[in-house]
């Protein structure tokens, strides 16, 4: 006798939906992927590692709004893999794929609590900080110190940069390309075994793929370290460097201009800000970093400080 709907294991849904998604990651001459397969990478490990070992086996009938409110007020107090707690993002990305695997099977009303994700600050390197390392990267500039030039100029993510060949970078007409990013994925190999992988594929969304203006100064340096088209800009050869390992030399740089230990998005972060705070307009801002929409450019980086605030409230009070 075939199971209700509501009847069905959660795990056997689980594994339907995750095998549907596998499917659309694959392209094939008519069609293009209608998935990232770092969504899939991404959708596999919080299934695996978080969704499944809560509701493992249990049948769908049973998973109700009191049941996924407890799943993440658990996540969020210590649902991380060493009992840490962990990000209302985070839990957040559980709750939407959980409900996106229930979809065909439960209706849900709008009684989960999910977490409320407060965005966070940004880092940027002060003034002072920048000037060291545009000084350090000034003297003896190699490939790889002409690549941190590149996102401080132009504030492309890591994996983009990586990613750079000769051939998307048009000398002529002065623009940069963006069309491809490199990252390390979690997969499995033939006997299940866990491992990563490193994967070329677009950028995270339609508008991170642009066009970007090169500025003279750039443009001098680039035209001195241009090599054949099928080479990376970071090594000047048919071999990429990995980001993990680009943020490693990264780190370094820093350590040599003792500065304080940041992150490579740090100088994408501090591109937007400069940006804005030079007025350059948000949406040309917005296009440049290739954000989805000006709305989630503007929720991270218009943020005055005090005394642009206090410049502005001045100007209520002329005449008073």
């Amino acid at each position: 006798m075939k199971k209700s709907n509501k009847n069905r294991n959660f795990n056997d849904i689980t594994a339907g939906f995750l095998s549907k998604a596998k499917e659309k990651t694959k392209k094939n001459a008519l069609t293009k992927a209608k998935l990232k397969e770092s969504t899939y990478s991404r959708y596999s490990f919080l299934c695996e590692k978080h969704i499944l070992s809560y509701f493992e086996n249990m049948e769908v009938s049973k998973i109700n709004n009191e049941c996924i409110n407890k799943f993440i007020n658990y996540k969020l107090k210590n649902g991380g893999l060493d009992g840490e707690p962990l990000s209302p993002k985070t839990v957040n990305d559980m709750v939407c794929l959980l409900l996106q695997i229930l979809k065909p099977y439960r209706y849900f009303d709008m009684d989960i609590e999910k977490p409320s994700c407060r965005q966070k600050e940004v880092s940027i390197f002060t003034k002072k900080e920048y000037n060291k390392l545009k000084e350090y990267l000034s003297i003896g500039t190699d490939s790889k110190k002409l690549g941190i030039i590149v996102a401080m100029l132009t504030g492309i993510r890591i994996g983009e940069l990586c990613a750079l060949k000769w051939e998307h970078i048009d000398l002529e007409n002065a623009t940069i390309s963006i069309n491809n990013t490199i990252q390390r994925i979690k997969t499995n190999d033939a006997k299940g075994s866990k491992k990563t992988k490193i994967i070329i594929d677009t950028p995270k969304s339609d508008m991170s793929i642009r066009s970007i203006p090169i500025p003279e100064i750039l443009l001098a340096k680039l035209i001195k370290f241009k090599a054949d088209n099928n080479s990376y800009i970071l090594t000047n050869s048919p071999q990429y460097i990995e980001p993990r390992v680009y943020m490693r030399h990264f780190k370094e740089c820093l350590q040599s201009c003792k500065i304080k230990d940041n992150n490579f998005h740090t100088l994408r972060h501090t591109f937007a800000t400069m940006a804005i705070a030079r007025g350059i307009d948000i949406k040309t801002v917005s296009v440049l970093l290739g954000h989805s929409d000006v709305a989630f450019t503007m929720k991270i980086y218009v943020h005055p400080d005090i005394e642009h605030r206090r410049v502005q409230i001045e100007k209520l009070a002329i005449g008073f």
